[in-house]
């Protein structure tokens, strides 16, 4: 059987759809590969809330807007920048010293030092204490380095008395315990060393944990410095290096506290390198990382 005939309509046609195919293969290799979309930008890193806060805290609005609600926490006047840029008083006395309950007072660096003892509650024992008072008119951020004489572990198996550990006030005294008290023991004084702080430096001051000062652990303890409710102790942690400087003494008492009577804990850490005040204005507030 012969195969049925095309017609010239449906051979035309296909003839057409051929070269259309044809050409637009053709197309395709001269013009080379189909355009493609751009890749979309990669997704933007946005700050941690902590990064935010470094980065408004560094600007002297914010710092200065800090002093002024600070100041009215307190209950004092605002500082000037001029107070709050001064070079503070700083005041070391490194001659070695020995008292003991009932037998006198040292004065030294702005301060009165007599050792006693006090009965420890619910015990048989006394403790052996030290006053510590501020003969100045100014606030005094303080570090009384003692040594009690004998020692041992009893020292730290007595009843701590809640003081402030770091700031003693103008016309004010702290006491704190040394040492569970043995007939015969003494006092070693080993350094007294003050800084003379305006109002709101002292409280920005009185917020440190001892330990962020660099502190001796057992004269730490007790830490309860009267401060509004508002403004409880910080929780401010050195940073690894800070804390490497601390202890091989490129960094200071005098550096801490002279940083932190000008920052508030709450909102500054205190910056690798920082070098206590020699004169007034020596850098711009605030001075971050």
């Amino acid at each position: 059987m012969s195969a049925p005939a095309i017609s010239p309509a449906l051979r035309w046609g296909t003839i057409g759809v051929v070269a259309a195919l044809s050409l637009g293969v053709a197309s395709l290799r001269m013009c080379g590969t189909i355009a493609i979309p751009p890749k979309p930008p990669p997704p933007a890193v946005h700050a941690t809330a902590a990064d935010a806060l470094k980065q408004s805290g560094a600007t002297y609005a914010s710092w200065r807007e800090g002093v002024e609600r600070d100041a009215a926490r307190v209950g004092v006047p605002a500082p000037s920048d001029a107070i709050m840029a001064s070079a503070f008083v700083h005041r070391v006395d490194n001659e070695r010293r020995v008292i003991a309950p009932g037998e006198g007072s040292i004065e030294a660096a702005g301060l009165r030092l007599t050792a006693g003892t006090v009965a420890e509650e619910g015990t048989a024992r006394q403790a052996m204490i030290l006053t510590i008072e501020n003969l100045a008119d100014t606030d005094l951020a303080y570090n009384v380095v003692t040594t009690p004489r004998p020692g041992g572990a009893q020292c730290n198996q007595r009843q701590v008395l809640p003081h402030d550990a770091i700031v003693v006030a103008r016309g004010q005294k702290v006491t704190r315990s040394e040492c569970v008290y043995r007939a015969g023991m003494s006092l070693a004084i080993d350094r007294i060393e003050t800084l003379a702080l305006p109002r709101l430096s002292s409280a920005y001051v009185s917020r440190l944990p001892p330990a962020a000062v660099g502190a001796d652990a057992r004269l730490a303890r007790g830490h309860r410095p009267a401060l509004p409710a508002s403004m409880p102790v910080c929780t401010t942690v050195a940073s690894q290096t800070v804390r490497a400087d601390i202890e091989s003494g490129e960094t200071s008492w005098r550096d801490l506290v002279d940083y932190y009577a000008r920052h508030s804990c709450e909102r500054y850490q205190f910056p690798e390198g920082y070098r206590a005040f020699e004169r007034d204005g020596a850098r711009k507030l605030p001075v971050s990382p």
